[in-house]
């Protein structure tokens, strides 16, 4: 049985992106695995053959007056309930992770997209617990964003389109023939942003797909705008790079922490090396974290692109209850990324919107940063530098414990 989404148009444009790019992509993946290598084996250096890139003057094309400002963007997964509450939450932008927030399962993907489509004129609702029907605000201003999946995903196919086939492609290619002419006159563009990233080769493939893809619907330049997510090691060395391949479809960089850390634990684990400590100790001001948010906000300004910070995923609090430390943590971390330069941050909790903002409103009292040139001093050695602390059986299973849970809450979010 064919799926709605799975139009004829659909499949020919998902076919053409894998005949068009899929050399490329193959090729891309290639490269990014040899460079993890390299980095395994503790080359830790920015590149040489691209020097020029980083010391030359050039910036990314303007920032469209729809996106100037991004204060706080709300990250969470495609059901109907989260898109709603999260298009109702007051952040400046919700961000639907077909990523991390949804299973690489093909129906629940399918689903995820129908429910995107919707939001994408505001027809998106469901029936709440008190038998309500509950919908996005229609005087609503959040902007909707979207995660790909990664060029590394491969998609089972089925229901109308064969496979396996690139994740990111069919992604794509539902997106932009169902929403990409909606989101253009609803908010200016449509906006992405990319997790693993490999480096400035990925973001040349992911370059050329958005301009093949405005090209054929007679969009203009820069319609799709992608925030690239630093998500590893490879990533953060060539910052500067992969802006300068997106310069025409540029948003900016953002971080995520956790996912940096995961990617040192994957790098340099071995028997014979030293273990990272535990969760606790790896907080925002941990040393290689805190570095790489001054390196992207310096290089994110010099080249007149919006620095975004890491998300957080705490809960909000209980007004009947004291604070959780993990909550004051988070308004430090808030206001020391709005202190440093950021010109907005994540939130993975709609309660948590209001908190992030006003730590914004506090220390950012226009649209965004970018006129801001922090001094940077960021050595290559500073981003792989260990923090410091112990590693106990009790941070291990709380790990795992945070682990399991997220699995079970997706798999739930999933049915509703």
């Amino acid at each position: 049985m064919t799926d709605r989404l799975l139009t004829p148009a659909v499949v020919e444009l998902t076919q053409n992106l894998c005949d068009r790019f899929g050399p490329q992509r193959l090729a891309v993946l290639e490269h990014a695995g040899r460079r993890t290598a390299e980095l395994r084996e503790g080359n830790v250096t920015f590149l040489a053959e691209t020097a020029n890139v980083r010391s030359g003057e050039w910036t990314v094309d303007p920032v469209p007056a729809e996106l100037l400002e991004r204060r706080v963007e709300l990250i969470g997964g495609c059901t109907r309930k989260e898109i709603i509450e999260g298009m109702n939450a007051g952040a400046k932008s919700y961000v639907a992770d077909l990523r991390n927030m949804t299973l690489n399962n093909g129906s629940m993907i399918l689903q995820a997209h129908k429910n995107i489509e919707r939001a994408a004129d505001n027809r998106l609702a469901y029936v709440g617990d008190d038998g309500d029907r509950v919908r996005i605000n229609p005087h609503s201003t959040t902007r909707l964003m979207m995660v790909p999946r990664p060029l590394s995903v491969m998609d089972p196919g089925g229901r109308g389109i064969a496979g396996p086939l690139p994740a990111a492609f069919l992604d794509l290619a539902i997106h932009t023939l169902y929403n990409a002419e909606k989101l253009r006159m609803r908010q200016g563009g449509v906006y992405l942003y990319l997790r693993e990233v490999s480096g400035h080769l990925e973001a040349r493939l992911w370059n050329d797909v958005f301009t093949y893809l405005e090209d054929r619907l007679e969009m203009p330049r820069g319609t799709f705008r992608a925030t690239v997510i630093m998500d590893s090691l490879a990533a953060v060395l060539e910052a500067d790079e992969i802006l300068f391949e997106l310069m025409h479809h540029s948003a900016g960089l953002s971080l995520d922490h956790q996912a940096y850390a995961a990617d040192h634990i994957t790098l340099f684990s071995a028997p014979d090396r030293p273990h990272l400590p535990d969760r606790d100790h790896i907080g925002l001001n941990a040393h290689f974290l805190r570095s790489i948010s001054l390196l992207i906000i310096s290089v994110c300004h010099r080249r007149q692109a919006h620095a975004i910070g890491a998300p957080s995923y705490v809960l909000p609090i209980d007004p009947s209850l004291p604070a959780k430390p993990a909550y004051l943590d988070m308004i430090a971390d808030k206001e020391r990324e709005a202190v440093d330069g950021h010109d907005g941050t994540l939130v993975g909790h709609p309660g948590t919107v209001n908190a992030a903002m006003t730590e914004f409103n506090k220390s950012m009292p226009r649209s965004h940063q970018m006129y801001y040139q922090r001094p940077c001093h960021v050595t290559a050695a500073d981003l792989v530098q260990r923090p410091e602390g112990a590693l106990s059986t009790a941070g291990i299973l709380t790990s795992i414990r945070v682990v399991l849970l997220a699995l079970v809450g997706q798999n739930t979010d999933q049915a509703v």
